[in-house]
């Protein structure tokens, strides 16, 4: 009882009990916690867009490699006979192939 009358007494007593003050307070924290849009799915979004940015910066240095490497195909020959026995393990008649896997 002596800490609810001296609660009561606290010069901040009137103000933290009026309507307007309650209707924000719960306002606000419905909107903290509870509202469509509270933080924590903020959050969440922001970590999203976090992601997306960089799978987007990742696929435009993909483009821009690809696009490089295009370009060579078609006006380099020794880069598309060097792409062709690298990756296709394409090779000349006389030739032997042979592949080492690291372990």
């Amino acid at each position: 009882m002596n800490f609810l009358s001296n609660f009561k007494k606290h010069p901040y007593f009137k103000y933290l009990t009026n309507k307007y003050v309650i209707t924000l307070i719960v306002f606000a924290v419905w909107v903290t916690f509870f509202g469509s849009n509270n933080l924590l799915s903020q959050w969440k979004l922001r970590q999203q867009l976090k992601e997306r940015r960089a799978e987007r910066e990742y696929y435009r240095r993909e483009i821009e490699t690809n696009r490089r490497n295009i370009y060579f195909l078609d006006n380099d020959l020794e880069h598309l006979e060097r792409i062709a026995r690298e990756q296709f393990l394409m090779k000349r008649d006389n030739e032997d192939i042979f592949i080492f896997i690291e372990q």
